[in-house]
């Protein structure tokens, strides 16, 4: 069994559809953990919630689906909590709930979606490492962490206590995303994932698909093209 983790798809269905065919894919043989942001800023927002919570519900043991701050923002929104989630791409993700569901069903629904993003997990552990958006708080166990955790930035979790962290982590490392880097590689006990999709420029996007067991990850440009490369400093 492969297992995979990719975050911050933002809304590119496109691109994470062709990565899941370059890979050869199958939910009902392979893990996968999405890291959360699947919206805003990409066109496609609601095709990619609609395959993760498809898939999440159709192979439990197998998808996992992980909260980002991007969903913690539609989720406040929705709520009626804050109107921040339409400063970060919020209205093209309503856009693509229409053009999906309808423009008469597009709101409802991403209502719908927004109370299952609610209910889904922070972090997500195996044998072969730990698993979140953005980040994990070290002085809370692992079943009890906080929501904010959704937002830490990697020079907070650069600065934690390396002796405290890796008995935190039993040795495991921590895939993320949140903070777009040019290239997956590790950094500490991280491995940083988020290829700037939704984020860096035209030329410099892409869409990283990490293979954990294997070490490496296939990148997927704005164009289609895939490479795979090694995780730098694995």
């Amino acid at each position: 069994m492969r297992t995979f983790y990719t975050s911050d798809i933002h809304g590119d269905f496109k691109s994470f559809m062709e990565l899941l065919q370059y890979v050869e894919y199958n939910p009902a043989g392979d893990k996968l953990i999405i890291g959360g942001d699947m919206i805003n800023r990409g066109s496609q927002s609601a095709q990619v919630l609609q395959w993760a919570k498809q898939h999440h519900e159709s192979f439990p043991d197998m998808v996992h689906v992980l909260i980002g701050n991007h969903e913690e923002m539609m989720i406040w929104f929705m709520n009626e909590l804050s109107p921040m989630w339409m400063e970060f791409g919020g209205d093209q993700t309503i856009s693509s709930f229409k053009k999906v569901f309808g423009s008469d069903r597009g709101w409802d629904t991403a209502e719908e979606y927004a109370i299952w993003l609610e209910t889904l997990p922070l972090i997500y552990e195996d044998e072969y490492g730990i698993y979140t958006h953005a980040g994990i708080n070290i002085g809370e166990s692992k079943e009890n962490q906080p929501r904010d955790i959704v937002w830490i930035n990697q020079k907070e979790l650069l600065e934690l206590n390396e002796d405290i962290l890796q008995k935190w982590t039993e040795g495991k490392y921590i895939y993320r995303g949140h903070n777009p880097v040019s290239t997956v590689h590790k950094k500490g006990q991280f491995v940083q994932c988020d290829l700037g999709n939704g984020t860096f420029q035209a030329g410099q996007a892409a869409l990283a698909l990490v293979d954990v067991k294997k070490g490496c990850y296939y990148r997927c440009e704005k164009d289609g093209q895939i490479t795979e490369r090694v995780i730098e400093d694995f």
